[in-house]
């Protein structure tokens, strides 16, 4: 099975952070075999199974996260951890109306990654990236 790519990685991504884009490479992973799970229709509980691993993927990068803004005393700490809880909540109800809704209902699927992932990179964790970048 060759794995469609979503989401390319590539140093617009890249934050410069090593530990942050290894977890952010494992995350665009995630979201490339969960597009080629949607191309081969390899159906509902194959999509679901990889959500729930992009979710808890997320939820583990984001305490991390949140441990080293806490550690370096990031002054936007509240509000990157904000969007972190605001994303994880986004990704739980994406998945309760996936499940919930017809065999067929693949297309909202398309447009979760760039929202969900690709957005939060390039805006809130570039930023982190350069602020802890400069604590070193």
């Amino acid at each position: 099975m060759k794995t469609m790519e979503w989401i390319h990685w590539d140093n617009v991504l890249a934050t410069g952070h090593a530990i942050l884009d290894i977890d952010h490479q494992r995350l665009a992973d995630l979201f490339n075999r969960l597009a080629t799970v949607v191309k081969e229709r390899k159906g509902k509980a194959a999509c679901v199974e990889l959500l729930d691993d992009i979710i808890h993927h997320a939820q583990v990068h984001f305490t991390f996260e949140e441990q080293l803004m806490s550690e370096q005393n990031y002054p936007k700490a509240d509000q990157h951890a904000a969007e972190h809880f605001r994303l994880t909540r986004q990704a739980i109800r994406f998945m309760a109306k996936f499940q919930a809704d017809s065999a067929g209902s693949h297309i909202p699927l398309i447009h979760f990654p760039e929202d969900w992932l690709t957005r939060h990179i390039l805006t809130a964790d570039k930023e982190l990236a350069v602020f802890l970048s400069s604590t070193d």
